[in-house]
């Protein structure tokens, strides 16, 4: 259907082979050792070859995601003769490679603000179905590690990508009026309960981000429905957490007020960063992908290890600058630096009224990346998937002029629209 009807059918199967994950379930145990994912990629991005570019849209390699990741895998070939571990940091590189495949992908394909909403509904019902499957998974020390999949099969990874579709999943239940709303409304339950099986602190907290972002960029239209879907998504959330869990959350507060005793989880994450400012000072080039836990040894002491004598960093920035050195770190606060900008544009549209899907579905990505910001201070998430598609869908809701929308919305309906004017194309921008 990709090749015949639309590459769209393509990335679906993309999406949908991230959370199935055959070959580590027990359903796919007999199946073929393809690589699922890759090709259906691959399928897609020649599928693709064969659409025609819009105009008046900002090719995919000029927006500034798709600058950071080219830059970002440059760099990180180039690092691959002094890598301290070069297997590892090889298939970080090839990783990132994927990246910009998956990035292309989705900036080209989802163009409107009504495809970014599917295709965030895409990633709400990916999470129920790994909700549902964490229902029936036991949680050894009461973290739900083992059910994500590839890149996400840990308790913190897990619980950060459950939390960006939480907070997509309530904006769909917001502005749509149609199926998706009562499949995004079942959805966000299954994936709220899964937030709180993780026992991550840093999703919580993450979450809990999440949701103020939605507030302050929220749209105008039906305060009351937005108010009382809050309402109802706090109360559902009290419902499924359980005494463990906030009994976890509380060793938060050692950490920010200093009273008690701090935990050795919370110790560790400061003293994590201390040592990983030494290893940055000794490596202003970097060390490579996974430096900073085959270095921990030397720079922390023996009582913040774990079993195997080693510790990652436990925070985004840190290992990017002590892996990717002053050139990561650049790109990536310059990466974040353009998010925060985009909030700013955000902003401006719920002030300006833009149409409610619009605003809505912009709203849902920066919260979404939001999260993944500040899960990304308590845990290694540069290699977050789901980063890369909510950077590509901003970036194709901000560099997509309105006039453009119009024109597409017209033509859908059978009228013949002129060419957007360049003032209102820059004005949209």
């Amino acid at each position: 259907m990709a090749l015949f009807r639309h590459p769209i059918y393509g990335l679906y199967t993309y999406v949908a082979v991230f959370y199935l994950d055959a070959p580590n379930r027990w359903w796919g145990q007999g199946l073929p050792d393809f690589r699922w994912s890759l090709l259906a990629a691959v399928v897609t991005a020649i599928a693709i070859l064969r659409l025609k570019s819009d105009p008046a849209r900002t090719p995919w390699y000029k927006t500034f995601p798709a600058i950071f990741l080219i830059t970002y895998t440059i760099w990180l070939w180039i690092q691959s003769p002094w890598a301290v571990d070069p297997v590892l940091h090889r298939e970080c590189a090839i990783i990132f490679t994927k990246f910009i495949i998956v990035y292309f992908m989705v900036y080209r394909l989802i163009d409107t603000p009504l495809l970014g909403a599917d295709f965030l509904l895409a990633h709400v019902l990916g999470c129920m179905y790994l909700g549902l499957v964490a229902l029936g998974t036991a949680a050894p020390g009461g973290r739900l590690d083992g059910v994500g999949g590839a890149g996400i099969d840990d308790s913190n990874t897990l619980g950060m990508h459950a939390a960006t579709a939480a907070v997509a999943g309530a904006m769909l239940i917001f502005v749509k009026r149609d199926w998706r709303r009562y499949a995004a409304l079942v959805s966000v339950p299954f994936i709220l309960n899964m937030v709180v099986m993780t026992g991550s602190r840093g999703a919580f907290l993450a979450l809990f981000m999440g949701g103020l972002t939605i507030f302050a960029l929220r749209p105008k239209e039906n305060t009351r429905l937005f108010y009382t879907l809050a309402f109802l998504g706090i109360l559902g959330f009290g419902v499924v957490a359980s005494q463990a869990f906030w009994e976890r959350m509380q060793t938060m507060e050692a950490a920010v007020n200093k009273e008690g005793t701090l935990d050795n989880s919370a110790e560790g994450r400061i003293a994590q960063v201390k040592a990983g400012m030494r290893m940055f000072g000794a490596h202003p080039l970097g060390v490579g992908h996974r430096g900073f836990a085959t270095l921990s040894s030397q720079y922390l002491d023996a009582a913040y290890l774990d079993s195997s004598g080693a510790r990652s960093s436990h925070n985004t920035f840190i290992s990017t600058l002590v892996e990717q050195g002053f050139p990561g770190a650049i790109l990536f606060s310059m990466l974040w630096l353009w998010v925060l900008k985009s909030f700013l544009v955000a902003r401006r549209w719920a002030s300006a009224k833009r149409p409610l899907l619009d605003v809505s579905v912009m709203a849902a990505t920066c919260s979404g990346l939001a999260v993944v910001f500040i899960g990304g201070q308590f845990a290694d998430f540069l290699k977050s998937e789901v980063m890369v598609w909510l950077l590509a869908l901003l970036a194709g809701l901000r560099l997509t002029p309105v006039a453009a929308l119009a024109e597409r919305a017209a033509k859908l309906k059978g009228a013949r629209v002129g060419p957007p004017s360049l003032a209102r194309q820059r004005s949209a921008r």
